[in-house]
């Protein structure tokens, strides 16, 4: 019976052994992988820094759709960062509060990609309101992070305590500061940081890690299929998401992942318009049909979707209704003919003349300025002599509007908007 036990006893002594050296080995390779990444960042192993991996680590599926993710992201955050002059290894942040999902909102009211506080956002006059969010929008919000990443540097002139002030704000950051002792080294500093918020810098290491030696460990990343090609549109009116789905045949969960900004599937009213993300193919689409997409919406207080008759995508021409039940073939033929809603526009062309001015040109042509700058996608109201711009006009009058890009000066100075 003794020898048993001291069977036992020697088992479990060797296993532990065993499990102690595997644990101190998988450091050795956390520690000489991290030193061979060249970063102006700190990304030195410590051990607080091994959870984070690990988690990334025994969760593959999840972490393969992560790096398939920045592989999509990485580029654009890598372009603000740099475009302000700070480390773009600052984009592994993005992973590791985030996981690169730019619908992330947290109990504390922090949003977006960066998870940023409200404060921030304001402080750098990014718009946050009941119907948007524009820390939700990468491009924006990156860039604001970037520089206020660079205003922190500024006053603690290490990249860990700008990491968390950014989470915690410099006022919490300076106390647990006092608290370490006026210490300037992160790691004195870390068990004085608010719980929730100390761990930023861990995790970041741990993200700069997995982004980097994920092969190493057999995963390998997974396709993103977040993206599409895409195009921008102008929204300057109020308009709901289930129009744009109804009228173009968009998913609404397709319109909110490319559109996180939008908090209520709505697009409000801005003097200046949004930029509205589409696919590709339905971009030209929303031009072409922009009265269709447009209807007249209820009080935006009392908002609530309306839904349109829906045009096919394959075609400018309806698809004629089912013959209605008690009525004759011929009546409900003829009855599907005028419900059938029509598409009544024609292209035309016009070459900019030395002096034009986009509102008389959208005046010419019986359109809008807006109309005009979405066909064209113009970002600016100024236009330059010879350049071409695309206009739909009336079918009917089509021949009326191609003699006005022959015409002189003084001919277009007489010619009046109609009603």
């Amino acid at each position: 019976m003794k020898k048993v036990k001291i069977i036992g006893f020697i088992a479990i002594y060797l296993l532990s052994t065993v499990l102690v050296w595997a644990q101190t080995d998988a450091e050795q390779l956390y520690i000489q992988r991290l030193e061979s990444l060249k970063s102006p960042i700190d990304i030195s192993y410590y051990p607080e820094v091994k959870k984070h991996i690990e988690a990334y680590l025994s969760n593959p599926e999840k972490t393969r759709e992560l790096v398939g993710l920045s592989k999509l992201y990485f580029p654009t955050l890598e372009k603000n960062l740099r475009q302000k002059g700070v480390p773009t290894d600052l984009k592994y942040l993005a992973v590791a509060l985030s996981e690169l999902n730019a619908q992330s909102q947290v109990s504390s009211g922090a949003s977006g990609i960066w998870l940023m506080p409200y404060n921030v956002s304001k402080m750098y006059k990014l718009k946050v309101n009941s119907y948007v969010d524009e820390r939700k929008d990468i491009g924006k919000s990156s860039i604001v992070v970037a520089t206020h990443f660079k205003d922190l540097f500024s006053i603690y002139r290490q990249w860990p305590l700008a990491i968390a002030a950014f989470q915690s704000t410099p006022i919490m950051l300076n106390k647990s500061i006092r608290m370490a002792g006026n210490s300037m080294h992160f790691w004195d500093v870390y068990p004085y940081i608010p719980e929730n918020t100390r761990e930023a810098y861990p995790k970041f290491i741990a993200a700069a890690y997995i982004c980097n030696f994920y092969k190493e460990h057999g995963i390998r990343p997974t396709q993103a299929s977040v993206f599409f090609d895409t195009d921008t549109v102008l929204v300057n009116k109020w308009l709901s998401f289930q129009q744009i789905s109804s009228t173009l045949e968009i998913s609404l969960d397709q319109l909110r992942t490319l559109n996180p900004i939008f908090k209520k599937d709505v697009i409000p009213y801005n003097l200046e318009g949004y930029n509205v993300v589409l696919p590709k193919a339905k971009g030209k689409l929303f031009s072409l049909l922009k009265d269709s997409v447009y209807k007249p919406l209820p009080n935006p207080g009392e908002f609530s979707p309306v839904a349109i008759q829906k045009i096919p995508t394959d075609t400018l021409k309806s698809q004629q209704p089912e013959t209605p039940l008690k009525e004759k073939p011929d009546q409900a033929k003829q009855n599907e003919v005028d419900k059938a809603p029509v598409f009544d526009k024609k292209r035309v062309y016009y070459t900019v003349k030395k002096g034009d001015v986009l509102a008389d040109v959208a005046d010419w042509f019986d359109v809008t300025a807006a109309e005009i700058k979405s066909w064209n996608k113009l970002k600016s109201n100024q236009l330059k002599a010879k350049q071409k711009l695309t206009i739909w006009v009336k079918q009917n009058k089509t021949g009326y509007y191609k003699r006005i890009n022959g015409m002189t000066a003084s001919q277009k100075k007489k010619l009046k908007r109609k009603d």
